[in-house]
C-alpha cells in the first residue's frame, strides 16, 4: 500500500469520530481557534480536547501554530483537497 494512502487511512480514522468531526468543522467555520476557544465551545473537559485535537493534528487535519501561551489551530487545506480528491477516486475510479 503507497505511503499516500496509508496517510489518507489515517486521517479518515481521525474523522472517524463524531466529536472530532464537530470540532473540525467549527474550526474549519472560524478559519482558526486557540486549543482554550474549542475547549470552551465544546463543553468538553480539557484533556478530552486536547486528545481530539492531538488526533487531528497528527492526522494532517488541522495546522497548529504556537503563539506565545497560545496554539492556533487551522485547517490544512492541502490535506482536506488530498482527502477529497481520493475520495472521489474511491466513488467514481473510472475518472
Amino acid at each position: 500500500m503507497p505511503s499516500s494512502e496509508k496517510r489518507l487511512i489515517k486521517v479518515m480514522k481521525a474523522l472517524a469520530d463524531g466529536t472530532r468531526v464537530q470540532l473540525f468543522k467549527e474550526i474549519a467555520s472560524r478559519k482558526h481557534m486557540t486549543c482554550t476557544e474549542v475547549g470552551e465551545l465544546s463543553h468538553l473537559a480539557q484533556p478530552t480536547v486536547s486528545h481530539h485535537l492531538k488526533q487531528l493534528v497528527d492526522a494532517g487535519l488541522l495546522n497548529a501554530e504556537k503563539d506565545g501561551r497560545f496554539v492556533i489551530l487551522s485547517v490544512n487545506k492541502e490535506m482536506a483537497e488530498e482527502l477529497s480528491r481520493f475520495v472521489k477516486v474511491l466513488i467514481n475510479p473510472a475518472q
